[in-house]
């Protein structure tokens, strides 16, 4: 077998193995629903597995390879992680909603 044959397999098994995600970090912490929408229109329009992680010190874009070894639902990932952004989007919100609330009062009493 030739050099350049052992190569091409070697390639095919590591596309086998390994899948890319195009991985973006965001600045901000978008709302629930727009994040979703976001992340979606990103897999359809670049056409990889997309994850988007906001709240992040920094915004990047990256595409990282995951390795298949470990069976883990990509799907189910991103579900995991959008209800972690849900959440935290609610107690923004709450933390919101109490300021603003304290800041009507504070300008009725003072």
């Amino acid at each position: 077998m030739s050099q350049d044959e052992t190569k091409k397999i070697a390639n095919e098994l590591l596309l086998e193995k390994y899948e890319p995600i195009l991985v973006i970090k965001l600045g901000h912490v978008p709302k629930h629903d727009e994040l979703q929408s976001f992340a979606q229109r990103i897999q359809e329009q670049f056409g990889y597995l997309t994850l988007v992680l906001p709240g992040e010190l920094q915004s990047s874009v990256e595409i990282v390879s995951v390795c298949k070894s470990e069976i883990v639902e990509i799907e189910q990932l991103k579900e995991d992680v959008y209800k972690c952004i849900k959440s935290l989007s609610d107690e923004a919100d709450v933390v919101n909603d109490s300021k603003i609330f304290k800041r009507l009062i504070d300008s009725q009493n003072g």
